[in-house]
């Protein structure tokens, strides 16, 4: 008997917090009755929109219904989803028919404009139970006081309800009585009882997030609030349903209004991801919860029996402490339900959209993925077909480290990436409201000092979506060049200015030199924030200071797949950008990406597929070719493919920013990647295509830039498994930290530059050519490195990357000395520097550790027997 079994024999129904077409179709939901106990389903609009976003399960039905005259997407929306949940209801049929219609529910949530209005819901109820036309499915109503009057009436009628939306246990007690005084009216008229079902939905999360920011950072209160109001409220409840009054209605064939513990996906890194389901076991209650909330319990949980009725006292102690300290629960549990109904409210606006969205991609006819991929056709097939048999999706999904390697290391604490996009959806209103306060005390640009992961998807965010109206421009800072410093210094007006110090690990050479140099010219804390892990020196050094910010992101993200996560929403806030649909259009993606029937349908999945079995097919060479909206999404992935998969003399060469050349300058290295915001077929990929190269065209752009993000964050760790490396480890980047490190305290003195003409002499079909830059970084230095990489791939029809260092070693500089031994790599030096700047407390200048750095890179190029030289700018076009 596995966690979720057991869970159930203590007394406790387990819920999915999810509902699919295609999970009922294709036997899953079924399944997982079986396999784990689930006894039941929830949904409401974000659900929906996600399911009928990221799948094609309703494609068909949608043509069909469009065909009929039916275009007004609300309309569309109830034809779709009370069918998915007549399917889903009678897949509980058999399990409630067999338990008297104790358990086996299907619940459908109303519309968010009627959580005020007591006679809309009680007719919109009425009429959508009767349209299911299923006894085992319950209306979801909101827990406010006119929902109240709605829960006696439906119920009184014989209708089921799930009240939703409780945060406190005085509008528990509340509809606790509605239900009673319900069944109380429905015996009178000498109805049967026993077929008449309830819960009321007390949710948990959300409360300890906002009750512990009011906390004080060293509060042993910190994560006890949601669970010990839970459990007094469960105390109410065994209180309520017993005494002469219930016993009456019991004896009538009655049964007791279940709690349900809802929002029990943990949302701080910092606690167990199984943290509110454990505590809260009991009998008569009911636990919804996503799938990988799910998956962790089937992990790692502890089925302790009635673990929600212990240490009663100490729950007390914990709520009745929070008056002392300035904290209202019953003013946070109301604003939590606004709060929620506002919530709804965007997601069936963004429900709405998605629905015309995908009617004007079925008329169209217009496919979001095309590919011709020659000879690879048939190896990528035999490998979506060994994903499906070998449940690889699955696996991951479950954070099953042997999908990559028998050892759990880096890997197991690494896959938050798969769930950060729903975790962050609970922060944006935080963001948003630093982000005003941040205008409102005058600022007008923030500096984002970082590396990496931590700087990458912040500039793509920038350069793709702009600066909203009002909102503080982002300037990325991911250099030590002195010129690039100099002139980012000199651009700011500095009492205006805002600091974001973005550093995973609180150690970042380069970031915490721009930090020293920065804080020197403004000694103020409220000009800085930093975005780290916890327990991070930085973390600290920011406490110490006083940062106007400190956030904490989940330590088990790495840099490179932390777009989604509060390295990239903290920029996007402080620009303005639409976080939200950012994170819906990232969760419909995940939704889409989540299942393997087949796996072609799976977009994640085929792309990994496909760049994977490209990649063992001899064709390396990832080329994107970007439309101009999303350019500088290339460095993102640059990033993601090159240090995911370059390791252990294997690895994908990601090449961005290449103009695209005629089939002519190609070697037969190459796959073709198109991101394309329009309809229209660039005529130099279809002519690559008929040269026989393997070509891929999505459909995307800025509008769609979350799903992309976590498309390729998918793909990436798909196309690990592909090539049997761990693609969420960096074992190289260490070593050229190191020879810097050793560097900066030897004598001052050059590496050997080496003959970058006999170096470029020396290449063969199949190598790349990494141009690696450490200049100032300006439109006429890109302008000549662009030319340069142009004739040397035009001449020696061969692959080019160009890097600006140091920014590349937190980039492609693993695959640089992980990945195979085909790299030609010609550092690009400046041949003098009228500028350099000094940095407070540290021995060295910005041109001194800019100088280490390519020195250091260049060493341990060398320790890896890699072919390297040096060359200036200006000597470059002389050399090809």
């Amino acid at each position: 008997m596995n966690r979720l079994q057991q869970l159930h024999v203590a007394g406790q129904s387990i819920w999915l917090d999810f509902l699919r077409r295609g999970m009922v179709a294709q036997g899953e939901l079924g399944l997982m009755m079986q396999k784990r106990a689930v006894t039941g389903v929830t949904s409401n609009p974000s659900i929906f929109s996600k399911a009928i976003g990221g799948s094609t399960d309703y494609d068909a039905v949608l043509r069909e219904l469009v065909g009929k005259g039916m275009r007004d997407p609300v309309e569309l929306f109830y034809e779709l989803a009370l069918e998915d949940i007549r399917l889903a209801a009678d897949v509980f049929r058999p399990g409630y028919d067999a338990n008297g219609g104790a358990d086996g529910f299907v619940s459908f949530e109303l519309e968010p404009r009627l959580a005020h209005d007591t006679q809309g819901s009680i007719d919109a109820a009425r009429e959508i139970f009767g349209r299911i036309g299923r006894p085992n499915v319950m209306i979801k109503v909101v827990g406010t006081e006119e929902g109240v009057p709605a829960v006696e009436e439906l119920i009184a009628g014989g209708i089921n309800v799930n009240v939703t939306l409780l945060f406190s246990v005085r509008m528990y007690e509340k509809v606790a009585r509605a239900y009673i005084a319900g069944l109380q009216r429905l015996k009178a008229d000498g109805n049967a009882l026993d077929r008449v079902a309830s819960v009321a939905s007390f949710f948990l999360s959300r409360v300890d997030t906002v009750v512990d920011g009011e906390l004080p950072e060293d509060s042993t209160l910190r994560g006890t609030i949601a669970i010990a109001n839970a459990q007094l409220a469960y105390e109410r409840f065994r209180e309520i349903f017993s005494g002469a009054e219930w016993e009456s209605l019991a004896a009538a064939g009655a049964r007791v209004q279940r709690p349900l513990w809802a929002s029990t996906g943990t949302k701080n890194p910092a606690y167990s991801d199984v943290m509110y389901v454990g505590p809260l076991i009991g009998a008569d209650t009911v636990n919804t919860m996503p799938e990988a909330t799910m998956d962790a319990f089937l992990d790692h949980g502890v089925v302790q029996p009635n673990s929600v009725a212990e240490s009663l006292d100490a729950a007390r102690d914990a709520v009745e402490a929070l008056p002392k300290l300035g904290i209202d629960l019953e003013r946070i549990a109301s604003d939590l339900t606004e709060k929620g109904i506002k919530l709804f409210e965007d997601d069936f606006a963004k429900l709405q959209a998605t629905i015309e969205r995908k009617v004007d991609e079925v008329l169209a006819e217009r496919p979001k993925v095309s590919a011709s991929l020659g000879t690879l056709d048939d190896a990528v097939e035999r490998r979506l077909e060994h994903m499906t048999h070998e449940k690889v999706i699955e696996r991951l999904w479950r954070k099953d480290h042997t999908v990559w390697k028998q050892d759990p290391a880096e890997i197991s604490d690494r896959l938050g990436w798969l769930s950060v996009a729903d975790l962050m959806r609970d922060r944006v209103t935080e963001l948003e409201t630093f982000a005003k306060e941040a205008r409102v005390d005058g600022f007008t640009t923030a500096v984002l000092l970082g590396m990496g992961g931590s700087s990458l998807a912040p500039e793509v965010l920038r350069t793709t979506l702009g600066v909203a109206d009002g909102a503080l421009d982002l300037v990325v800072l991911d250099t030590t060049h002195p010129a690039t410093v100099a002139r980012v210094t000199q651009d700011l007006d500095l009492p205006h200015t805002l600091f974001v110090v973005a550093s995973k690990s609180g150690t970042t050479i380069e970031t915490l030199s721009h930090l020293a140099y920065f804080w020197d010219k403004v000694q103020d804390g409220t000009h800085f924030v930093a975005i780290t892990d916890p327990g991070t020196s930085l973390a600290a050094l920011g406490r110490e200071r006083g940062f106007r910010g400190i956030f904490l992101n989940p330590p088990d993200i790495g840099g490179r797949y932390s777009a989604l996560s509060l390295f990239g929403l903290v920029p996007a806030a402080l620009i303005g950008a639409d976080m939200m649909s950012l994170l819906e259009d990232a969760e419909e993606m995940a939704t889409a990406s989540h299942r393997c029937v087949p796996c072609a349908e799976n977009p994640g999945a085929w792309l990994g597929a496909v760049i994977g079995e490209a990649a063992r097919a001899g064709r390396d060479k990832l080329t994107l070719s970007l439309a101009p909206e999303i350019a500088s999404f290339g460095a993102w992935i640059e990033q993601l493919i090159a240090e995911s998969t370059g390791k252990e003399g294997t690895g994908i060469v990601p090449v961005t920013g290449e103009v695209l050349g005629g089939p002519e300058v190609y070697g037969d290295d190459r796959i073709f990647v198109s991101i394309a915001g329009s309809d229209e077929a660039d005529p130099k990929l279809v002519a690559l295509a008929q040269a026989g190269h393997p070509v891929v065209r999505l459909a995307g752009g800025a509008a769609t830039l979350g799903n992309e993000f976590f498309r390729w964050e998918m793909a990436t760790g798909v196309a690990g498994a592909v090539l049997g490396i761990n693609p969420f480890d960096q074992p190289n980047v260490a070593e050229a930290k190191e020879a810097t490190a050793k560097i900066l305290s030897e004598p001052f003195t050059h590496e050997d530059s080496g003959d970058a003409g006999a170096l470029l002499k020396d290449v063969r079909p199949g190598d790349y050519v990494a141009i690696q830059a450490y200049l100032d970084r300006t439109p006429e230095t890109e302008g000549a490195l662009e030319k340069a990489r142009t004739a040397i791939r035009d001449r020696l029809k061969v692959a080019t990357t160009v890097g600006f260092g140091p920014r590349f070693l937190h980039s492609t500089g693993q695959l640089h000395k992980g990945g195979p031994d085909t790299g030609v790599f010609v550092q690009v030096v400046d041949s003098g520097r009228a500028t350099d700047l000094e940095i407070p407390g540290r021995p060295y200048t910005f041109g001194r550790l800019i100088d280490a750095q390519a020195d250091g890179d260049m060493r341990s190029l060398r320790g890896r027997k890699r072919r390297v030289a040096r060359i200036t700018l200006e000597s470059l076009g002389r050399v090809m």
